[in-house]
């Protein structure tokens, strides 16, 4: 198998020497510290026509791992990569290599860079998104609950204050390790201090003030430093809260404890499940977060999944599986993913696969004993470095680019440039989960038993954890050293449970307050306003024969019981289960009064599904519906399935399943959510707008986006009118109050959404309302999923999970934010996630108050037909996600017109 590489492979591979950097241009410094005119660069190595694979990490971002990678990107990434920005080219320097090299250790770290403290400030920076006159963000409703909180409070002397340094090498000194090696060694330097990789952090201030400056030599390297104070540190700033995290990352070292990303975790504690080639790392997600209570340790529990599959041995099993097609499948699966290099425990994104180089390939690298430069291998240098044999000198090179993000930005307020990492597929292992190992249930079960925990074991070891680094000397020592303590129990707060909802169908039916939902109330219990389905068409594989008929049957008994009917079906048995035949069949039976286009699929493939679903809802609009064989299979669920089919159908053909008590009159509410296709560098933006005073019935829309913001806000105004128009001929004027729910926003976005996005929104509504517009009350509030904060409830000497309806809106809540954490949904097993709401705009609606968005964020959560019970979300944020996943995913077209005043995205 060692030689299949070779002919994985057709282009021919690149001969000759890395080239590297030359050192840092004088304002190439760690910090703002600088020294006279800087010495001239050496001369360029020279370089041959191509370039080949140098060890992984040196890249001039990392600077910790090993020579520069190469530059160029021969072939265009697809899946799920994203394009990260080129890097120039540049002299290389043996005796800087051999200064990187000398930093590689497990667990490495970058190197700081100009523009690094500012990157890293942005992380405790709120944005700037308060409304203006915004009086508070507490409610009042419903029943007090006492929860205990995944935070950890840390105790600050009331006195404190500390000292920033910065510290610059000439000439660079590039790997972190040494740097700070050779600080702590240094006299000049007072002590104790911690070290970002920039600038030094102590509670003593440098003597003497104007700074200092002296001759130094680690390892290989001999040069000046420069140390001079250029800040105070105060409590309550972005760098105080840098310096906490900064202080915080050192004492994990103590514990035995590896970052990975910008989590920690325990490698020599993995479990191993061979069955699947995996293995678990247990670990915490941790910082000191901006909160409105006390300075808070945020602690979750986190794991890491880690393949004992390389990347090499994927490619293997692709190449086995479908040789003449590898490269493209291959390019296809493994672009995107993100991949752990055991070595040192650093995870890198697979941008590009480099199919012409090769592990043989050589590099100049600078041999200490003999202080001259020296060619040198790949293969040879993992084989002297951490005693690892590469088995196939073939197999080609895995390309990552540096993040724009994690790049320094210049004077002119651009991104530096900086090289490519270039790795072996042999030492890459794969992280994460696919689709496919998603759909293996055996997997996801026995995943399940380490990532899936209850409240009262989760509790339990992020305040076992804290226990720990409270009782631990080291710790201590280390934390002391900057005035501070772990307390050794987790943060409690006051949540309010809010009163539980009667949803209203033909019958009331009153919640269950603990689980949210009404499943077995859909029996015997009518729609709230149904639609019959008369004309319709049935199609299905013709070996599906007595399978569709014996639906059809249970179909039309189901909707019965939900006071909706089906009429008799054209039923059409296709002969051949070919795509093309499929579409044929449908559309030759497509007219003007057909209500549903109904499938019974004998597979999920997508390519036939997507060309369904493009021919009913772009070329001949109408409503589909698709369901697979093998989900009414079973005698004991298909009348189940066949209720909820026929649910949907109904609502999808204009029905509302049920509602809830909403009491706000002329008032238009927005979801709004992005699906982001990276491989054509497109963004489909999901808009739905409610049309009546239930909030039951929407309009959507759903623009494809290929330029940048003047295209987004053109098709925004252009969304919005028609969705005013809609409103106005179904309740004779415009809303009063529009309220957007905004989905899909990072905390980085948030400024950008505020500013841009909405000022424009604005500007387009005033053109509709003229001078109405003063009196248009809007609220726009971000919706937040993916968030590690908990809330556990405290039912005797027990933790469970918050019932649904639970609001916490203090002490976890972000200062100068209008915040709150609802958990709405209800789980039955682990450990349930509140989702974050954080109103960032508030025009002339003073009358409704935190509480009522509150309220109304709850009652929203009911109204999503496809569940009959709460979600995550409020409803149209989710419909928003539907429509933009449908039209991004299956159709890459948008939807026609003519269907979108329906669900049909259901």
């Amino acid at each position: 198998q060692q030689s299949k590489l070779l002919s994985m492979s057709q282009q021919p591979k690149g001969r000759g020497r890395a080239r590297g950097r030359s050192g840092p241009r004088p304002e190439e410094v760690s910090s703002g510290a600088s020294f006279a005119p800087a010495p001239a660069a050496p001369a360029p190595a020279p370089v041959a026509a191509a370039r080949p694979a140098p060890p992984p990490g040196l890249s001039a971002q990392a600077g910790v791992a090993g020579p520069p990678g190469d530059q160029q990107n021969t072939g265009r990434g697809v899946g799920r990569a994203v394009e990260r920005g080129g890097a120039a080219q540049q002299a290389g320097d043996p005796g800087q290599l051999s200064e990187r090299m000398a930093g590689l250790r497990v667990g490495g770290e970058a190197s700081g860079d100009r523009g690094g403290l500012q990157r890293k400030l942005l992380r405790f920076q709120l944005a700037n998104v308060r409304p203006e006159g915004a009086a508070g963000k507490k409610g009042s409703s419903g029943a007090p609950v006492q929860v205990m909180t995944n935070f950890v409070r840390i105790n600050t002397e009331d006195k404190w204050c500390a000292y920033q340094l910065a510290a610059d090498f000439r000439p660079m000194l590039g790997a972190k390790p040494l740097r700070e090696k050779l600080l702590n060694d240094a006299q000049q330097v007072p002590k104790p201090f911690v070290y970002d990789g920039g600038c030094l952090y102590t509670k003593q201030p440098l003597a003497p003030a104007e700074g200092v400056k002296f001759a130094a030599s680690i390892k290989s390297w001999s040069g000046e430093v420069a140390i001079r104070q250029v800040g105070v540190i105060e409590k309550n700033t972005p760098q105080w809260l840098h310096l906490m995290n900064v202080v915080l990352g050192k004492t994990q070292s103590h514990l035995n404890m590896q970052m990975v990303g910008r989590n920690f975790y325990y490698p020599d504690q993995a479990t191993k499940l061979p069955q699947h080639r995996m293995e678990v790392w247990p670990g915490f997600e941790m910082a000191i977060k901006p909160s409105d209570g006390p300075l808070m340790l945020h602690v979750d529990v986190s794991h890491k999944i880690i393949h004992m599959s390389t990347v090499l041995d994927v490619m293997y099993d692709m190449y086995n599986r479908n040789p003449g097609n590898f490269q493209a499948a291959a390019t296809d699966a493994l672009v995107g993913q993100i991949v752990l290099t055991r070595h040192n425990n650093k995870t890198y994104r697979i941008d590009a696969i480099e199919w012409d180089k090769r592990v043989t390939e050589t590099f100049p690298r600078y041999n200490k004993s003999t202080r001259q430069s020296e060619e040198i291998s790949l293969a040879q240098y993992f084989a002297q470095t951490y005693n690892v044999n590469l088995s196939d000198s073939e197999q080609p090179i895995l390309m990552s680019k540096p993040r724009k993000r994690d790049l320094p930005p210049t004077k002119g307020g651009r991104r530096e440039q900086a090289e490519n990492v270039l790795l072996p597929p042999e030492v890459c292992f794969m992280t994460g989960l696919t689709d496919e190992m998603r759909a293996d249930r055996n997997l996801m079960k026995d995943l399940a038993t380490f990532t899936r925990i209850d409240p009262s074991t989760r509790c339990g070891k992020l305040v076992k954890f804290a226990s720990t680094m409270a009782q631990n000397r080291e710790c201590q020592r280390v934390l002391g050293e900057f005035g501070l303590a772990v307390a050794p129990n987790a943060v409690e707060a006051t949540a309010r449970q809010l009163a539980p909802e009667t949803v209203q169908m033909t019958k009331p039916i009153r919640v269950d307050p603990e689980r949210a939902d009404w499943d077995n109330a859909l029996k015997g219990n009518g729609m709230f306003q149904p639609v019959n389905c008369k004309n319709w068409i049935f199609v299905y594989s013709q070996r599906d024969e007595q399978a569709a008929a014996d639906f059809c049957q249970k179909l039309s008994r189901a909707s019965q019981s939900l006071g909706m009917s089906f009429g008799e079906p054209y039923v059409l048995a296709v002969a051949q289960d070919r795509d093309q035949l499929w579409v044929k069949t449908i559309e030759e039976n497509i007219d003007q009064g057909l209500d549903l286009v109904f499938c019974l699929l004998p597979s999920n493939k997508k390519q036939r599904y997507d060309s369904i679903k493009r021919l009913c809802y772009v070329n001949k609009p109408v409503p589909s519906q698709c369901v697979l064989t093998k989900t009414i299979r079973n005698p004991a669920k298909v009348m189940s399935v066949a209720t909820k089919v026929a649910l949907q159908i109904s609502c999808k053909l204009g029905g509302v399943a049920w509602a809830v008590s909403i009491p706000m009159k002329r008032t238009m509410i927005v979801g709004m959510d992005t699906y982001h296709d990276k491989r054509q560098s497109v963004s489909v933006q999901g808009i739905v707008f409610s049309l009546n005073e239930t909030f039951t019935q929407y309009y959507s829309y759903s623009p494809i986006v290929k330029g940048g913001k003047a295209e987004l806000h053109n098709r925004l105004e252009v969304g919005f009118n028609l969705a005013l128009q809609k409103f106005r001929e179904k309740n004779g004027d415009l809303p009063t109050r529009i309220i957007l729910y905004r989905d899909g926003v990072g905390d980085s976005m948030l400024e950008e959404v505020k500013n841009s996005e909405l000022l424009q929104l604005k500007q387009s509504l005033s053109k509709i309302y003229g001078e109405r517009m003063s009196s248009l009350g809007f609220k726009a509030i971000v919706v937040k999923k993916l968030v590690s904060s908990r809330m556990f409830r405290k039912q005797g000497s027990q933790l469970r999970n918050p019932a649904p309806g639970t609001v916490l809106d203090d002490v976890i809540t972000m200062p100068n934010y209008v915040d709150f954490f609802l958990v709405s949904q209800y789980v039955n097993q682990g450990t349930v996630t509140p989702t974050h709401y954080n109103m960032i705009e508030d025009v002339n609606d003073a009358n409704i108050k935190p509480d009522q968005v509150q309220q109304l964020t709850y009652k929203l959560t009911h109204l999503y037909f496809n569940w009959p019970g709460t979600i995550r979300v409020p409803a149209p944020c989710h419909y928003a996600h539907r429509l933009a996943y449908l039209v991004g995913q299956n159709l890459m077209e948008e939807p026609s017109p003519q269907i979108c005043d329906r669900l049909f995205f259901l």
